[in-house]
């Protein structure tokens, strides 16, 4: 076999070699890729809300109640938190994950939220420890 064949094949070699490694990179960036974007990017179930405060529902204080990425609270039996309170409305509150924490908006109920005893306009960032109150139940958000 002359030298020339010989240097050929090696370099078809060294030239085969290096595709199969571009290929394999490829894929398995490609399988990294996919499963982040099947990932939810947010934690379900990523907080709770403990009971301070009960008031007159059926709640117990020290009680927790585990969050959903949207969190309905109010005193109609659809919501996910149910606050049987006369002072709570129908639906009163939202709680959504998003940004990597915790959203508290007011649907515009009658007596108002609060956060820390400030009233809730709007829309309102919740940190740890924040405290929400709803007609005369407290609930602390817990990581």
């Amino acid at each position: 076999m002359p030298v020339d064949v010989l240097v050929l094949l090696l370099r078809l070699s060294m030239v085969a070699v290096l595709y199969l490694f571009l290929v394999a990179l490829v894929a398995m960036l490609r399988r990294d890729l996919v499963r982040q974007v099947e990932a939810p990017p947010e934690p379900e179930g990523a907080g709770t809300l403990v009971v301070l405060d009960p008031g007159p529902t059926p709640l117990r204080r020290g009680q927790t109640l585990p969050l959903r990425p949207t969190t309905s609270l109010g005193r109609d039996e659809q919501n996910v938190i149910v606050l049987a309170d006369t002072f709570a409305s129908a639906r009163h509150a939202v709680l959504t994950w998003r940004e990597g924490r915790w959203w508290l908006r007011d649907l515009q109920s009658t007596n108002g939220t609060y956060v820390n005893q400030q009233s809730v306009r709007g829309e309102a960032a919740l940190e740890a420890g924040d405290v929400i109150g709803i007609g005369s139940v407290r609930l602390k958000l817990s990581p």
